[in-house]
């Protein structure tokens, strides 16, 4: 049983474009499906993908084909997302300024990416390759990046294949040859070709899928070489059995090469397409995989069988599920996250809150409040035309109060969380929906500014995650830090 909040997963793919972006996205579908609604949004795809996307989504948007060059492709998602969503876009077609048409209506934005070419304003963005550092990425201050295989995005064969012990498959040598499902460039038949007169005592084991269109081809040499067998549209499961039995692999620099280096075994790899350079250059430099050459197969790699298993296990450990969850569920709060307006039934709670140990200590006036003091202040900024003063609540539970203080065009803001809730990465969150809730309210401000003392870690980092820069020093506060935002 799935919560109330959805998950939109947005990715497109057919025999031209290949699907490794719609076969990764489905694998994080699967890792949360259990937790959230998960849907799948893509532009009309054909019977056999759609029964594909749904035996592991609740549902499914078919989008009118539409070009990137075209205005209305950036829009394409705005009828099915708010606040309430958390979006999902794995392609390179998705550039800043679709993402900013996403961030806009306030839903959460999370961006699988793997070529780095262009700045994100996503909330996240996860990159499974390895060797690529934060210096790589252009970001929002708030974005998280998640880097490396850590954060796999295995299908469930293949994770739970990660989980266990490997040993060498027994009998006659089996070799699986796997250069994409699509694999436009019939890297798969030059490959067989290459390799007829080299591997006779083998059973070379091709995989193609659906969207590959030199089929006929193929087939016809294959006829002429009894000992290479062809498997068509495998099932993960499927897949994930064969890899078994598989000692040696052979495969594009792509999703195919992880999941095989987490069934684990003697992986060769060749770079098949430009966006693959990265994850090629990793798996070669690491050793988790080797150069793919025509001769190199000639050398007895099984003998190293175990020792290439125990290093694939360092980099697959079975755990990037549970990651990926707790990084959803996170996420899952910023979607539960709701500003109300304070009201008279909020004074108690707001003392409260106001005379924490910890938020005294951190106050400019330290000293405890009195109540008295309090309530007389309190509705006094209620009563104030010039004060706006919300409540944040996660899933109704009150958990912070922001308020902004309004002078001509200029905003000052305070805020605070709930004990309760520190420590879970909400601050910038907070001040962000708090702005936002402003700007519908008083239009008129341009300038927003907050105080913040410098032994404030917490604070000091929600205000730059948030787009605050560092202000000139205020006169009352000289060693405080004092944060500015201009809004457009």
């Amino acid at each position: 049983m799935f919560n109330n909040r959805r998950i939109i997963f947005r990715a497109d793919g057919n025999s031209r474009i290949g699907l490794g972006h719609v076969v990764r996205s489905l694998a994080l579908a699967a890792m949360l499906r259990d937790d959230f609604e998960c849907v799948f949004a893509i532009q009309e795809p054909d019977g056999a993908l759609k029964e594909q996307i749904l035996q592991t989504c609740h549902g499914l948007i078919t989008l009118p084909v539409c070009a990137p060059s075209e205005e209305r492709f950036t829009y394409e998602l705005a009828a099915y997302i708010s606040e309430e969503e958390i979006v999902v876009l794995d392609g390179y077609n998705f550039s800043l300024v679709y993402q900013q048409t996403i961030k806009s209506r306030e839903a959460v934005l999370v961006c699988i990416d793997d070529i780095h070419s262009y700045p994100f304003v996503a909330d996240v963005v996860l990159n499974q390759a390895g060797g690529i550092e934060a210096s790589n990425y252009s970001t929002a201050p708030y974005t998280r990046l998640l880097l490396g295989p850590k954060y796999a995005l295995l299908r469930e064969p293949f994770l739970m294949a990660s989980k266990t012990v490997r040993e060498l498959p027994e009998g006659q040598l089996n070799i699986l040859l796997n250069l994409g499902g699509a694999d436009p460039d019939n890297h798969t038949l030059h490959l067989a070709k290459e390799l007829a007169d080299k591997l006779t005592t083998a059973t070379i084991n091709i995989v193609v899928g659906s969207a590959y269109k030199h089929l006929p081809e193929l087939q016809d040499w294959l006829s002429k070489h009894k000992n290479y067998k062809l498997h068509q549209n495998l099932s993960a499961a499927d897949m994930q059995k064969l890899m078994e039995g598989c000692a040696i692999a052979i495969t594009s620099a792509s999703g195919v090469a992880y999941e095989y280096a987490a069934v684990g075994g003697i992986l060769f790899i060749k770079q098949t397409a430009a966006n693959q350079a990265g994850l090629y250059k990793f798996l070669t430099e690491t050793g988790i995989a080797q150069v793919y050459t025509a001769k190199a197969l000639k050398q007895n790699y099984l003998t190293q069988f175990d020792a290439q298993v125990a290093l694939q296990r360092q980099y697959f450990d079975g755990k990037s599920d549970e990651r990926l969850r707790q990084v959803f569920r996170q996420l899952a709060q910023i979607t539960n996250l709701t500003l109300r307006n304070a009201t008279i039934a909020d004074l108690q709670l707001v003392f409260d809150w106001n005379n924490d140990p910890e938020v005294r200590q951190r106050s400019f006036n330290p000293e405890p409040i009195l109540i008295e003091n309090h309530t007389r202040w309190y509705n006094t900024k209620l009563e104030d035309a010039n004060c706006k003063f919300y409540i944040a609540a996660v899933n109704g539970t009150p958990a912070a109060q922001i308020r902004f203080d309004l002078t001509s065009d200029t905003a000052t803001i305070s805020y605070l969380i709930n004990k309760e809730f520190r420590g879970k990465g909400l601050g910038h969150t907070i001040l962000q929906k708090g702005i936002s809730k402003l700007k519908r309210e008083a239009q008129t401000i341009k300038t927003i500014v907050g105080l913040v003392q410098q032994d404030n870690v917490a604070s000091v980092r929600a205000f730059e995650k948030a787009g605050f820069a560092y202000g000139t020093p205020d006169k009352k506060h000289p060693d405080a830090h004092r944060f500015v935002l201009q809004l457009p």
